[in-house]
């Protein structure tokens, strides 16, 4: 059985085929956190990969998933690694690019399965999870979302020991009080960079 624990779950997939970019372990903590935050009917998960995102969505929420993966290995490797994941109720939809007649209220962005156009999917209060760095796509998601008028905020998480490479969360039409905290995050995790560099270290590049 796939674990539930985020951390037993990151060993999981460690050990198999193709593991070599999934979802580190503090992501995978911080993608429980937002599902169990805003407990959404529909994920898509773009970037499937061997599975990993896929697998502890499956494992900490009751959301249908369409899973976007146009890797035929990958693809074929996740369907594999998912098997045991057939009792739970919920569906795994499969697509190779998001689907244009869907909308999402959850997506969690860890490939480059994505058009520009494709971002019209996100719903008014939609939660868009990024796992990595991944700065030239979070750079076209902000501009796709002025471009449009469309209200968010945003902030990025890393470790706070190594400061390598954490996750982002965008939030649409977000609340005051969701201001309020993603600039409190931004100021945090801005200082913790500012001392970690003063100390030698070099932020963001580890997975």
């Amino acid at each position: 059985m796939i674990p539930l624990d985020p951390a037993k779950l990151h060993a999981y997939f460690a050990a198999l085929p193709g593991s070599d970019r999934i979802a580190t372990s503090f992501a995978l903590r911080g993608l429980v956190d937002w599902l169990e935050r805003r407990q959404p009917e529909r994920v898509c998960d773009i970037g499937v990969g061997i599975g990993t995102t896929t697998a502890l969505i499956a494992r900490w929420s009751a959301a249908a998933i369409v899973a976007v993966e146009d890797d035929p290995w990958c693809h074929a490797q996740a369907v594999l690694n998912l098997r045991h994941l057939r009792w739970i109720a919920h569906d795994i939809i499969w697509y190779d690019k998001i689907p244009h007649y869907m909308t999402f209220q959850f997506v969690v962005l860890d490939g480059h399965q994505v058009r520009l156009e494709d971002w019209a999917c996100l719903e008014s209060r939609a939660v868009v999870f990024v796992e990595g760095g991944r700065r030239g796509q979070r750079a076209a998601l902000e501009a796709w979302l002025r471009a449009e008028h469309r209200p968010f905020c945003h902030a990025e998480w890393k470790p706070p020991r190594t400061r390598s490479k954490g996750y982002a969360v965008y939030v649409m039409t977000p609340t005051r009080w969701e201001r309020l905290w993603f600039a409190g995050v931004r100021w945090r995790e801005g200082w913790r960079d500012l001392r970690a560099r003063l100390s030698g270290a070099v932020i963001g590049k580890n997975r």
